[in-house]
């Protein structure tokens, strides 16, 4: 299971990460001071040291990650999880050193080397997952291999807790001597298999890697490796954690040279498409005497799928749109300036019937919908002389009414289906009248499902009070009143949603 870089949750699991990282750091150098570097051998002093810079590296990078937006969300717990676990190895390997040779701390001798002898199946298994996250192909044959590589993890830790009873990777002596055993080779075969395995499907998926990254992958698995034979060949060695750790940020640091050229481009093309996006939607509002209307769109993202529209058909007639299509980004963006266009076109060519304009739209979309996208929408065509306002409703939210004097609530009727659902549907269609000073608000789904850091709903309930809160009757200043409201109630929240609102006082028109 992963955690969102966005909720609530990864913030506070990532500052409580970072606490037990410098607290970590700072036991081990208060443990090393106490013991006396004076007083161990050198070989102790040189891994001990390289453990401690390593924690400081794996806290920095810890920190650079965890506040770096542009990774993928399932890549980057994994990266977290392998700096967690290198740090985890970098302090009980120092542990290890400091206890080697003491007889009253045989048990913890036994325990900190357990553990670091688990995190190196550990880091194997992480790397496994890291590769194929990053090349999303979870679901493409790798099924199998991380059943088999996970159940071979599985194995590999229960020997190692066997260890402490059995003592065939390593024992420690009555009088707390650590030593490796014959079979220590044998607990190097899991993270080494893992790791050449995975190697082998970088080699096999190159292609969907930079050269750097390729590069980069192998740099983390061979030099592990070469260090780990080195400890078999010269006992005394331990800098494995540290040499994984520096790998980790020359895999961080060429991971972002890759990632911020392309999300370079890719700024410049969201860039673009807002320019279009905005010139799409109207901006500017008539300074009419029998009506006022404003209207706002925030995208979640840098484009949105919901739109609004208001035109004249005539100089009696004002014709009203506000709609949500099914999805986020880019392709919801070329869906709503299509639907739109649609909306627009059929509302100029039956003005009367909103009911018809959705029922035309409706077999259009149907025609070529191979996304499976649909759209919620209202229609309002408003007789601006007599105050008759026709509209129609596909699966949008219920809009607001305040009749003068009065408060503002909620109409609520029947609704039709969204459009791009079902073919050949008819759809209902509704008639009211507008008196002299009376407020309609039309909104989106971004609006009532805005939510906050302890995700609750901002909902239809606090709409209407921050609606009634409202001071003026002027759409500008409504409009202003519940986006304030939204960002009070969300305290910093991210969006999720497109918000979406427009809002028009009926002024009424001399017959």
């Amino acid at each position: 299971m992963t955690i969102s870089i966005y909720s609530k949750r990864f913030r506070v699991h990532a500052r409580l990460a970072a606490i037990l990282f410098v607290a970590a750091i700072a036991v081990a150098l208060m443990s090393f001071i106490h013991r006396g570097p004076s007083t161990l051998e050198t070989n102790r002093v040189i891994n001990i040291t390289a453990d401690i810079f390593c924690m400081v590296l794996g806290l920095v990078l810890f920190l650079c990650c965890g506040s770096d937006t542009q990774w993928d969300q399932d890549n980057l717990n994994y990266f977290l999880m392998m700096i967690i676990t290198t740090f985890v190895a970098a302090f009980t390997d120092e542990y290890s050193w400091l206890v080697d040779g003491k007889a009253n701390l045989i048990v913890a001798n036994k325990i900190v080397n357990t553990i670091y002898y688990c995190t190196a199946p550990g880091l194997g298994y992480l790397f496994w997952r890291y590769v194929i996250t990053f090349l999303n192909v979870e679901k493409e044959r790798t099924y199998k291999w991380d059943r088999f590589f996970f159940i071979g993890l599985s194995l590999s830790i229960l020997l190692r807790i066997g260890n402490i009873f059995f003592g065939y990777y390593f024992s420690v002596d009555a009088n707390g001597v650590y030593a490796r055993e014959r079979f220590y080779p044998i607990s190097m075969f899991y993270g080494y298999f893992t790791l050449v395995m995975t190697l082998l499907l970088v080699i096999r998926a190159r292609k969907r890697f930079e050269k750097f990254q390729v590069i980069a992958l192998f740099c983390y698995a061979l030099l592990p490796m070469a260090v780990g034979i080195l400890t078999i060949v010269f006992y005394g060695l331990s800098l494995s954690s540290p040499v994984i750790m520096m790998v980790f940020m020359l895999m961080y640091c060429v991971l972002n040279v890759v990632q911020s050229r392309k999300r370079s481009v890719e700024e410049n093309e969201m860039h673009l498409a807002t320019a279009i996006q905005e010139t799409v939607l109207p901006r500017n509002f008539p300074d009419r005497t029998d009506f006022d209307i404003y209207a706002s769109m925030i995208p979640a993202k840098d484009v949105g799928g919901d739109f609004y529209d208001f035109f004249l058909l005539d100089e009696d007639h004002l014709a009203m749109v506000i709609a949500d299509v099914s999805g986020k980004g880019i392709p919801a963006a070329l869906y709503m300036m299509v639907s739109k266009t649609m909306i627009k076109n059929q509302t100029m060519a039956i003005p009367t019937s909103p009911s018809e304009v959705l029922s035309k739209v409706n077999d259009q979309l149907m025609e070529n919908n191979t996304a499976e996208m649909f759209v919620t929408a209202w229609v309002g065509v408003l007789n601006l002389k007599s105050g008759e306002l026709v509209y129609a409703n596909a699966g949008h939210e219920y809009p607001v009414i305040k009749h003068r004097g009065e408060s503002y609530e909620i109409l609520r009727e029947k609704h039709s289906p969204p459009l791009g659902c079902l073919e050949d549907i008819p759809f209902r269609e509704g008639k009211m009248t507008l008196q002299k000073g009376d407020v309609l608000f039309v909104y989106t789904d971004g609006v009532t499902e805005a939510t906050n850091v302890d995700e609750q709903l901002f909902g239809t309930d606090r709409m209407l009070q921050v609606l009634n809160s409202s001071e003026t009757d002027e759409p500008v200043m409504i409009e202003k009143t519940v986006r304030e409201g939204i960002g009070k109630f969300a305290h910093g929240a991210p969006q999720f949603d497109d918000i979406t609102m427009l809002c028009m006082r009926y002024d009424g028109k001399d017959r």
